[in-house]
């Protein structure tokens, strides 16, 4: 029985990895947020089932299809599973992560969108796929820094809360990974 982590070490002293997909692939993650009574930004999570990251909390998102734009990929996923319905022209980017996977033998660039549902109208989310997520629930979004554990995290969403300056529905940040995102 061999692990995903070999004993064999790269010239960098870098544990050598046998990759499962021997390729980097794109996910996108939906930072689907809705105010509360205090105007705090809540956002939507959920805990994953029957993947990698099984049991971590994480965001509706999924894999980029070939000569999808993000947008309607951020759009498409979120209805799949939420079925909350967003214009793929209303996304923002938010954050883009690079999250290798050495324990599940994967290599994904994962693009952060963010929309903000309005006071007026905002959708419930549905789980319309309880083998992959256990439920959605709407948390405050500075409560995932505050009183999650980051290992209770999906590693992207790790990421984003623990390792960015990612505020949510600004613009900009000193890194410059914020714009308004078109098409």
């Amino acid at each position: 029985h061999m692990s995903a982590l070999d004993s064999k070490k790269d010239a960098s002293n870098s544990p050598v990895v046998t990759w499962k997909i021997p390729h980097v692939r794109v996910g996108v993650g939906t930072l689907v947020f809705k105010r509360d009574k205090d105007g705090k930004h809540l956002v939507l999570i959920g805990k994953r089932k029957g993947s990698h990251g099984e049991g971590k909390y994480a965001l509706p998102g999924g894999h980029l299809e070939l000569g999808e734009s993000w947008g309607a990929c951020g759009s498409r996923e979120l209805e799949e599973e939420t079925n909350i319905r967003i214009e793929s022209k209303s996304w923002r980017i938010a954050f883009v992560s690079n999250d290798v996977m050495p324990k599940d033998r994967k290599h994904y660039i994962t693009i952060f969108l963010q929309v903000l549902l309005p006071d007026e109208n905002p959708q419930e989310a549905k789980n319309m796929e309880p083998n992959k997520c256990e439920k959605w629930e709407w948390r405050l979004f500075q409560d995932l820094k505050d009183t999650l554990k980051p290992d209770s995290l999906f590693i992207p969403l790790k990421h984003l809360v623990f390792h960015s300056d990612f505020v949510p529905m600004q613009t900009s940040t000193k890194n410059g990974a914020h714009m308004v995102f078109s098409g």
